[in-house]
């Protein structure tokens, strides 16, 4: 994995991301934080003061905000198909609030999570057969101590062809989060998603589908039950493909709504 963590800290130079990127500012010194000055950047950390409501929602927002989502056509690509890609996740959160106050500690008091958070991702996707993609996802904060890794398979129950107008797969996705000591958090995820190919350059797609989250407390300071809430959703994109590149854009409607642009190598 150290590969992956080299790429990952390079694309956080490459794209723009607003998560974990704070200073003073010129603001004053914020006593509601809790503060961890061996922490380089703002970390996944319990506090005394988690509650057993903030854990839930904490589970529903983040695990649901890192479960692999889909950021493609519904349209597989064929046996040996291939494709690897980067994208941005795009996400708001209420910093304030104690699920994510009391789940988070940060280097100083002047350095908040921040409202609007943004990370990369890796991800492929490989063709098994005509009708099965297998795909992997990894991202991580580098300076932080939380990152996700995912697999997923999608299944087309329908190619869209000259009799068929449009093209509809069913997918299965695992994603485990990664090096938060406090917890030990696992997401599965299912959708079905329908669309429809134009001019062989642009395909927009709908879908629903939903993810279990299984948070399980592992801290010293608290002791919390463990957590299993359903989080529903609903996702839309565009992908625009031309000759082996593909670029796209989503958005999924869940606990928190997410936004995504992705560029990938088809092959």
């Amino acid at each position: 994995m150290t590969n992956a963590r080299l790429i990952m800290v390079a694309l956080t130079w490459l794209v723009p991301a607003g998560a974990l990127a704070h200073g003073a500012n010129g603001h004053p010194a914020d006593p509601d934080l809790h503060v961890d000055a061996a922490l380089e950047d703002c970390s996944v950390q319990f506090a005394p003061e988690l509650s057993q409501g903030a854990f839930r929602r904490f589970a529903r927002e983040f695990g649901s905000i890192g479960a692999f989502k889909p950021m493609s056509p519904p349209k597989t690509l064929g046996q040996w198909g291939f494709a690897i890609g980067i994208e941005q996740i795009f996400f708001s959160v209420e910093e304030r609030s104690d699920a994510w106050n009391d789940t988070f500690a940060h280097p100083d008091s002047y350095h908040e999570l921040g409202t609007d958070l943004a990370f990369p991702k890796l991800r492929a996707r490989f063709g098994v057969s005509d009708d099965l993609d297998l795909g992997v996802f990894y991202t991580e904060q580098p300076k932080a101590n939380y990152g996700w890794i995912g697999l997923e398979a999608k299944y087309g129950l329908l190619q869209q062809n000259e009799t068929t107008p449009i093209s509809l797969a069913l997918r299965g996705a695992y994603t485990k989060t990664l090096f938060v000591e406090d917890m030990d958090m696992h997401a599965l995820g299912f959708d079905v998603s329908a669309g429809r190919t134009f001019w062989n350059v642009l395909t927009p797609y709908l879908g629903l589908g939903a993810d279990l989250v299984l948070a399980r407390e592992t801290s010293d300071v608290v002791e919390l039950e463990t957590e299993g809430p359903a989080v529903p959703h609903a996702l839309g994109g565009l992908e625009v493909r031309f000759w082996h590149v593909a670029l796209g854009t989503g958005v999924h409607l869940a606990t928190l709504t997410s936004f995504q642009v992705q560029a990938a190598a088809v092959f």
